[in-house]
């Protein structure tokens, strides 16, 4: 009856875990480029009272549940219209590149993020970027659209994009060209926007803020041009919403609590169960 009773405390802890996560897809469920989380269970250890063998089942009991695993969901979210220059969102796979200034790629200092609510910004020298909420500069390769293509790129040349001085307005392609105009006069293309993919999206690690770091289980890949297969196109404009389905959200909310409700149960059972004993001396 005690094994019961812990089985059931294990059923508690791992309901109130997924109960953490749905409650945490909520939370977020108006944060731009936020993934959802999915939460797996798996049985816990099992006590084997009488091993399998021909001719004779085996005797086994489980001892409860626990956590098998939360996996990010990557699908990509709705893309959403906001009209301003400085926004945009990615249709596929790829993730934009933020560093704080002078990083360079693979160090602890770069992240990747599908967040792309940037906005301008003039630093002390009167150079204009585009920055995250957190101040972290959007990078990609600077020069003309022949000489800044992604293809094949291991990341090396990427650098802070840059707006050149004097720019009245600029426009991001599909591609990720970036355009600007100087005084009015006409548009010239003047960096690439970087868009980074990945071989194993859930091996990303998150650090919050909507940022993600590479590891060797995400293997990031060699860059490529925005547009091409897998990488995605760039809008301006947009913001991609969050991927997490309310409706989802809240049955898998009822489900949680109808288990975790049915684990109480078991363990009010069992100590009902222990107290008639207790009381067979009377």
């Amino acid at each position: 009856m005690l094994q019961s009773m812990f089985s059931g405390i294990s059923g508690l802890r791992t309901h109130q875990r997924k109960m953490d996560v749905i409650g945490n897809n909520i939370a977020n469920v108006n944060t731009p480029g936020f993934k959802g989380s999915d939460v797996t269970f798996k049985e816990a250890y099992v006590t084997t009272i009488r091993a399998p063998s021909p001719g004779t089942p085996g005797q086994q009991i489980g001892l409860g549940a626990q956590v098998g695993g939360i996996v990010r969901n990557f699908k990509g979210g709705i893309l959403m219209e906001t009209g301003q220059a400085s926004n945009m969102g990615v249709s596929g796979e790829g993730f934009f590149v933020v560093a704080e200034p002078g990083a360079a790629v693979g160090t602890s200092n770069v992240y990747f993020t599908r967040a792309g609510d940037f906005i301008l910004d003039v630093d002390a020298a009167g150079v204009t970027h585009l920055i995250n909420p957190d101040g972290k500069r959007l990078r990609g390769l600077l020069g003309d659209a022949a000489a800044t293509s992604m293809v094949n790129n291991d990341g090396a040349g990427l650098t802070d994009i840059v707006l050149p001085a004097g720019t009245t307005s600029f426009s991001v392609g599909l591609d990720g060209v970036v355009y600007a105009s100087v005084g009015g006069a006409t548009a010239t293309a003047v960096a690439r926007v970087a868009l980074a993919t990945f071989d194993n999206n859930t091996g990303l690690d998150s650090v919050g803020s909507n940022l993600f770091k590479s590891t060797d289980a995400a293997a990031l890949r060699d860059f490529n041009n925005a547009g091409t297969t897998g990488v995605g196109q760039v809008f301006q404009g947009y913001l991609e919403n969050a991927n997490v389905d309310l409706a989802q959200e809240f049955t898998n909310m009822i489900i949680t609590q109808r288990g975790f409700q049915a684990n109480s149960r078991s363990i009010t059972t069992s100590d009902e169960m222990l107290q008639d004993l207790l009381s067979l001396k009377r």
